[in-house]
């Protein structure tokens, strides 16, 4: 549901003698400290405003990693051991509605579509949304649509986390996902919570809003042009025999029996026929509208 989150709360007064932190001093503006720890990778607290600013993201934070889905039941459990890490970070009773004044909230979901990741990217790429500019990184390995406020993107899950280097069987669990990320405007998320509290975006009702106002235009009317890249992608057979099974039925639409058997050599002949009789080539692909089983949210 749920991914990266920016979220502040204040007046905070935090111990700062016992954790590791960079200040930086501003003129008039006090001081800003940058903590450095494991688990929750910017902490930044200042103390003129006695304001206290981080940023997680919640999968990872829970579990590890963000290819795990959160459920609404996470959500409650984040908190808490979020605040007993501060504590013991910094020696602070925190309470869920203390944070408001969210600055970012990226909503997310993983689409299993096994072997047509690459294809629905491709196909995504050709689609204008309103009023977003589309962009692509990679050889099309991800997809996004954005505008002055808010961003969607949809990449392979996999190949971003080879990129990362994450474990192998965080790779493997992410074998076949096409990842979609909205990055959300403070207009969506006010319009929503007026004081953008964490505590009311992290809900499932908002998870719902979001989600179906990015993917209502998301419509695959035409099928696939050609092979599905990865239909090629997940075929036992190699390139070679493949280009040499496409190449015999291109004769094969061409010619009679007689004629081939003319121009190859008969055990070639009987070869060729066999492995194009193996490989059965998909017609015009369409790929399946993508949608969210709403109910298994938790």
């Amino acid at each position: 549901m749920f991914d990266t989150i920016i979220m502040k709360s204040f007046p905070v007064y935090p111990n700062l003698e016992s954790v590791a932190a960079d200040k930086i001093a501003y003129l008039d503006k006090g001081t800003t400290y940058k903590i450095k720890d494991s688990r929750i990778p910017y902490i930044k607290y200042h103390d003129n405003s006695r304001t206290l600013v981080l940023q997680v993201s919640i999968p990872k934070f829970l579990y590890g990693n963000n290819v795990t889905l959160l459920q609404e039941k996470d959500i409650p459990l984040f908190f808490q051991r979020l605040h007993e890490r501060l504590y013991e970070l910094f020696q602070i009773e925190m309470k869920t509605e203390d944070w408001s004044g969210t600055e970012r909230l990226d909503v997310c979901w993983n689409f299993q579509v096994r072997h047509l990741v690459s294809d629905y990217v491709r196909e995504i790429h050709k689609l204008k949304l309103p009023y977003m500019k589309p962009y692509s990184r990679g050889h099309l390995e991800t997809d996004g649509h954005k505008n002055q406020s808010r961003e969607t993107m949809f990449y392979d899950k996999q190949i971003q986390c080879m990129d990362t280097k994450e474990a192998q069987e965080v790779i493997t669990q992410a074998q076949g996902i096409l990842r979609m990320e909205i990055r959300l405007s403070k207009h969506d998320m006010k319009k929503f919570s007026p004081k953008r509290r964490a505590v009311d975006l992290l809900k499932k009702e908002f998870f719902i809003q979001m989600a179906e106002a990015a993917l209502k235009p998301i419509q695959f009317t035409e099928p696939i042009e050609g092979i599905p890249f990865g239909w090629l992608q997940s075929q036992p057979f190699d390139i070679y025999q493949i280009e040499k099974a496409l190449a015999f039925k291109l004769l094969q639409s061409q010619f009679t029996e007689t004629e081939l058997k003319q121009l190859y050599r008969s055990g070639t002949y009987d070869n060729r026929r066999g492995l194009a009789r193996r490989i059965t080539f998909p017609s015009q692909t369409k790929l399946p509208p993508l949608k969210i089983d709403y109910a298994n949210l938790g």
